[in-house]
């Protein structure tokens, strides 16, 4: 790095929750002191800047004081950054690592981290670094794990640990992790199990109730933070849907059960979480008052239960992608519904119908049947294809047309193998200097294998996809003439006859389906010829 005889100076400072019992040692404070001080001691350093990052965790970059110091490198506004110490900059190994040997350098800026005596102006402080990020990178997920241990003992001894109490419940003021009956709306949830089990109401009826009563949704009541800052995407708002009713029907908070660990973090490095499976629950029986009483709730549960397992059989529908309402614009849904019949027979109405009015009942347009939806999509390409009239020659230069299709795929699938080669010679280059640089020590060890590793797995991406365009190359040169001749013509009388109408023929025919309340379907194809609707 060159040495200059002034440098412009940016004072970084970070605390997070999980500083835990240091977090007054570590304080934004203690470490503007420390750095002004160490400033005052350097002539040739000049504060020009100060970027916080108060309640931001060291496992990632995703703060905006960082983000805003990075813009101002970017600007050249400052050519120096310290910190009170390595973890205040970052804990996670590999980002760090990314940033002090990588970023900072190609930028020309000075690091200094004064309590671990690192100033990369001078390399004598950088020889424990790649082993001191290690260290940090490991505290990061120590602590993440004893956060996570406490957390299980809590919920194991029936504490509720959720920032927000369930709907129909609050957090009790005088004992600390205890829910108690909100009686605002504790009644509500009665209502619910009472309309489900009793009244014997449907999960969508029940919450077009809600709405017509204008009892506010829980994401209102509760005012949830990411539903407050986030823009609800039905026109309506936040309002009860089925899902949400389905959802509260199964919880056992409300017989008096503490369910924990429903949500898992993917990584102490990362803020996605993902939902753990049931038998991953944590539930603790009879902790606090329960709303709804133990007979109602296995009623809810068989009736649920039976829902459940009708809804297991998985129905082709190769028409659901092209359907959709006349009157609001939704997709339609499609709807099956079992019964039995007095004799023993399963009966099925199987239905379309618009997912505004399934979810919301933002819409009132009227189910349809499949069958009608059938009958008229078959009506209408009969009556579209009848007036095409293919001779056996006609199909002959159809097919002798694809096959000069075939012949130009093959020719772009070779400019791609050309292209694809060209990147594993660039791959090859690359790792010969990325190792002579380590014979040199232009970086060490640990980074030439992580930068090997990677190159070797794109190298091994890049042959892979060559594998399967030689093997897409092959195919097209086997083809059989006269056997896809007599399958085309196959095809075409399949399709005159809608003999076993299949997805992959339905889009090549239908560009849209629409139903209205009046059981008008309008069939939007690809080949019409009178503004190519029905």
């Amino acid at each position: 790095m060159l040495r200059i005889d002034n440098y412009k100076v940016a004072k970084y400072m970070r605390l997070s929750r999980d500083d835990g019992d240091n977090r007054e040692s570590e304080s934004i404070e203690n470490q503007r002191d420390i750095i002004n001080n160490y400033i005052t001691e350097h002539n040739e350093l000049e504060a020009v800047e100060e970027y916080t990052d108060d309640g931001y965790t060291g496992t990632n970059f995703n703060r905006p004081g960082f983000k805003k110091m990075l813009q101002d490198i970017e600007e050249g506004k400052i050519n120096c950054i310290i910190t009170k110490d390595l973890s205040r900059f970052g804990r996670d190994h590999i980002d760090t690592g990314y940033y002090l040997e990588r970023y900072l350098p190609a930028n020309n800026i000075r690091y200094i981290a004064i309590g671990d005596n690192v100033d990369t102006i001078n390399p004598e402080g950088l020889q424990f670094l790649t082993f001191k990020l290690s260290f940090n990178d490991y505290y990061a997920q120590d602590i993440s794990n004893k956060i996570k241990s406490v957390k299980k003992r809590k919920i194991e001894k029936g504490e509720f640990q959720g920032g927000i109490a369930p709907y129909g419940y609050k957090k009790d003021t005088s004992v600390k992790n205890h829910l108690v009956i909100d009686k605002n709306v504790g009644y509500i949830v009665k209502e619910i199990f009472d309309m489900y089990v009793y009244k014997g109401m449907s999960t969508i009826k029940i919450a077009e109730k809600l709405n017509e009563k204008n009892i506010d949704a829980p994401a209102i009541y509760l005012k949830i933070p990411v539903c407050m800052n986030r823009k609800s995407k039905n026109p309506e708002g936040y309002i009860w849907h089925s899902e949400q009713i389905a959802k509260m029907l199964k919880n056992e908070v409300y017989i008096g059960s503490v369910v924990g660990r429903k949500f898992q973090k993917v990584s102490h490095k990362v803020e996605k979480v993902r939902s753990t499976r049931k038998d991953e629950y944590i539930i603790v029986k009879n902790m606090h008052e329960p709303i709804i009483d133990k007979l109602t709730w296995e009623k809810a549960q068989d009736k649920l239960n039976k829902h459940r397992n009708s809804l297991t059989i998985r129905y082709e529908v190769p028409l659901k992608e092209y359907i959709f309402c006349a009157e609001c614009g939704g997709k339609a849904t499609y709807k099956v519904r079992r019964s039995e019949r007095k004799n023993g027979q399963i009966y099925e109405q199987r239905t379309f119908m618009c997912s505004n009015k399934n979810k919301n009942k933002s819409c009132k347009c009227k189910p349809i049947t499949e069958e009608l939806i059938k009958n008229k999509v078959q009506e209408v390409i009969k009556e579209e294809i009848e007036k095409i009239s293919y001779t056996e020659d006609e199909i002959m230069n159809v097919y002798k047309s694809a096959g000069e299709k075939v012949q130009s795929k093959t020719n772009i699938l070779r400019k791609q193998k050309i292209n694809i080669q060209k990147q594993i010679d660039e791959n090859e280059q690359i790792m010969q200097e990325v190792y002579q640089d380590k014979v040199h020590k232009l970086i060490t060890t640990d980074d030439f294998t992580i930068i090997y590793n990677k190159l070797q797995n794109e190298k091994k991406e890049l042959l892979m996809q060559i594998h399967q365009i030689e093997t897409e190359m092959m195919k097209l040169q086997k083809e059989d003439i006269e056997k896809h001749y007599i399958e085309m013509i196959k095809l075409a009388k399949d399709i005159l006859q809608m003999k076993n109408p299949t997805k992959e023929m339905y889009s090549k025919l239908i560009k849209k389906i629409e139903f209205d309340s009046n059981k008008k379907i309008t069939v939007e194809l690809t080949f019409s010829q009178a503004n190519n609707k029905k």
